[in-house]
């Protein structure tokens, strides 16, 4: 799943903001021939730009955005587009030594309400390029539901509502020593599983790892607006490793490149569409929080309280862009004003779990929500800065509505989470 990101640092790549739909998204491998892009659109209007993630051999380079004037991008003008933009990354990043798979657990919460989504996820899944592993559907439907049978996935039930009881109950059924999870809206690339299998073995240190979440259509206003809410994921596209630095800081270390910030700056840790932990680690740390998360009162947050909770705990987690996932945005202004509102109660309700828990975090939270208040106002603040001037007002007062109703929602979830029949 997707977070809010208001204590979050972004980078200068994170997406296709201020692009106006329609934008036809692509995905190019400039390892092969580059051939001439059609920009042909079935229905009015017509295409804008083209917003395309391109990779070399599987390995993705970084994001490029072309304006679209026409039906057609020649394969001269997109090349000299993709190398103009991509600069050095276009010669890409060296592939590492062939290394031993360990066998792997897919697990997917569904309430079943994209059941044509549903369906085109899992089937991806099952043509993953990986030896050994296992897709798990977890359906989160109330009991009483009917029987579901969705080919290549092995179905259990978790009427308990919430996307943390039913990725709990993921864990229990999983069989594999990685874990992976990802959500029932979205595709995923046919070397996602691998990639985040070799980055795994390559660090044997990591107890998660997170990919590349993009989008897999920008087809209406709402699904652009996405892009430049700042509730998605900061697209770094080389390999990162997270380690805790001090009490309340964590650093960040990239090739060639180390540095230090907040432990709540989580902007690049990952997403829950797109995340993976060893699975003794993940019932070690005794699973996702129950009052967390979609289907629950507190929305979301799920994915970042575990993440920070392993990082707290001395753990080291890894962000991998080779794990490539597309997510299907929300259509309509309607599902994204109530989604944006929802990733606000989810970031509050997430900051009150882990103070809960561990009230330390009370001191690292004093030190940086001053500066995360200024930062709503500044224009060139991280929030702010991929925001086109027409921003809807609406948004970001829903988004503001949320933050302030997720400690109470948090509270009522923990409530209802706590009389639910054992």
């Amino acid at each position: 799943m997707s977070r809010d990101t208001a204590v979050v640092s972004r980078s200068a790549s994170a997406g296709p903001a201020g692009l106006r739909s329609p934008v036809l998204v692509a995905v190019i491998d400039v390892a092969e021939p580059i051939g001439a892009l059609d920009c042909t659109r079935s229905v009015a209007p017509p295409y804008t730009a083209a917003w395309i993630l391109a990779c070399r051999s599987g390995r993705p380079l970084g994001s490029v955005q072309i304006a679209v004037t026409g039906t057609l991008i020649t394969a001269s003008e997109l090349e000299r587009e993709l190398r103009a933009q991509l600069g050095a990354a276009w010669a890409g990043r060296p592939a590492g030594e062939p290394v031993t798979l360990a066998r792997a657990s897919v697990v997917v919460p569904s309430n079943f309400a994209r059941p044509a989504q549903l369906r085109r996820s899992v089937q991806r899944l099952t043509e993953l390029d990986h030896p050994d592993f296992e897709v798990i559907l977890v359906d989160n439907r109330p009991a009483g539901a009917p029987a579901a049978d969705i080919p290549g996935a092995r179905v259990v039930r978790e009427p308990r509502p919430g996307i943390s009881a039913a990725r709990n109950r993921g864990i229990a059924a999983a069989t594999g020593e990685i874990i992976a999870f990802t959500d029932d809206d979205v595709v995923a690339d046919r070397r996602w599983l691998r990639a985040l299998g070799e980055r795994f073995a390559r660090q044997p240190e990591l107890a998660a790892v997170t990919g590349l979440v993009v989008p897999l259509e920008l087809e209406t206003p709402a699904q652009a607006l996405f892009e430049q809410s700042g509730s998605g994921l900061d697209r770094s596209f080389v390999p990162l490793t997270f380690e805790r630095a001090g009490r309340f800081t964590v650093r960040r270390r990239a090739p060639g490149s180390e540095r230090t910030g907040s432990l709540y700056e989580t902007g690049e840790f990952g997403l829950g569409s797109n995340m993976a932990f060893r699975a003794g680690a993940l019932r070690e740390a005794g699973g996702f929080d129950l009052a967390l998360g979609t289907g629950t009162q507190a929305r979301a947050g799920e994915d970042l309280a575990m993440l920070i909770e392993l990082l707290a705990s001395g753990r080291r987690i890894g962000y991998e862009p080779d794990a490539i996932i597309q997510h299907s945005h929300r259509a309509t202004m309607e599902e994204l004003e109530r989604q944006i509102r929802g990733y606000g109660v989810g970031l509050t309700a997430m900051l009150t779990a882990i103070t809960l828990r561990h009230p330390r975090h009370a001191l690292g939270l004093a030190a940086i929500v001053p500066r995360w208040l200024r930062s709503l106002r500044n224009p060139a603040s991280a929030k702010q800065v991929h925001r086109a001037e027409d921003y809807p007002a609406a948004l970001g007062r829903a988004e503001l509505r949320g933050m302030i109703a997720g400690p109470a929602a948090y509270l009522r979830s923990r409530r209802f989470q706590r009389r639910w029949p054992r």
